[in-house]
């Protein structure tokens, strides 16, 4: 396409730097992206959002790669990941990640998880089957808390096959009205990774954004929890909303931050806050 030969290369070239594995997933495989770094360091899974990929967390993977034993992959029926039946739920998502985990690292190796959007509701339910072994859960702009989620409409996206001059200006704008606080932020890479997921995506996790799994997950999570929004999150109901929120984390015993001026994509625009956040002791 048009225009997006520079941002190709960049994702090209981050991708190049990783180690590609691969575990069941149905009829096909779950793809992981296991990042070069230290040797030392705790392990940190990354788990993006809906209609998204790993590239949900491209701003951050240099930095943390540096500090942890970085990993993220693609969730079912996204990305580069085989297909998951329309009527999985979160937690058969995080089985599959934890029977993955299971296959790729050493028995009963503890780790930290991070997980944005619908794929914290995925990482909530994967932080209580793990137990003991997740020792902090970072959950960043959570769906799953029931009416508190703020459904946002969007002009209907261009197919991939639409022009790139005339497909960019709608993903754009889509993105300022749902992934940022304004356009400041919105890059040409941003634009082209948002692109490049939805032609990707087969699995619509909005239905299951909207329901309060996320709540129902919280009693069982034995992990350190901590939970992130933007205060201009459009899918997070305004300042009476994120309230709410915090007052159910906190009498689960969870922390909860809100970044001022950021939106619901946090880890693009304020890619510094939330590698601060995560790299916490």
């Amino acid at each position: 396409m048009t225009g997006t030969a520079a941002p190709r290369q960049q994702l090209e070239e981050r991708l190049a730097s990783t180690a590609i594995h691969r575990t069941p997933c149905g009829e096909g495989k779950l793809q992981w992206q296991h990042w070069s770094g230290p040797d030392a360091g705790p392990t940190l899974l990354l788990v993006h959002g809906g209609f998204g990929s790993w590239n949900h967390w491209f701003a951050n993977t240099e930095t943390l790669r540096r500090r942890r034993n970085l990993w993220s992959l693609d969730l079912p029926g996204l990305g580069d990941s085989a297909d998951i039946p329309h009527s999985a739920t979160p937690a058969d998502f995080a089985a599959l990640l934890m029977q993955g985990i299971d296959m790729l690292w050493p028995d009963e190796q503890p780790f930290e998880l991070a997980g944005f959007s619908f794929g914290a509701m995925v990482g909530a339910r994967l932080a209580e089957m793990a137990g003991e072994r997740c020792g902090r859960f970072t959950a960043i702009g959570a769906a799953g808390f029931g009416e508190l989620h703020v459904q946002v409409p969007l002009q209907a996206p261009p197919s991939p096959a639409t022009p790139w001059e005339q497909a960019a200006p709608v993903h754009r704008e889509n993105l300022r009205t749902l992934m940022f606080s304004g356009t400041a932020a919105i890059d040409d890479l941003a634009v082209y990774l948002h692109a490049h997921n939805l032609a990707r995506h087969r699995f619509n996790s909005r239905a299951l954004s909207l329901t309060d799994d996320f709540l129902r997950a919280l009693p069982a999570i034995g992990s350190r929890l901590h939970a992130v929004w933007g205060s201009a999150d459009a899918t997070a109901g305004g300042a009476e909303a994120l309230a709410a929120r915090g007052e159910q984390l906190r009498e689960a015993g969870a922390g909860f931050e809100i970044l001022e001026g950021v939106g619901h994509w946090a880890m693009y625009e304020a890619a510094a806050a939330i590698n601060d956040i995560l790299l916490r002791d």
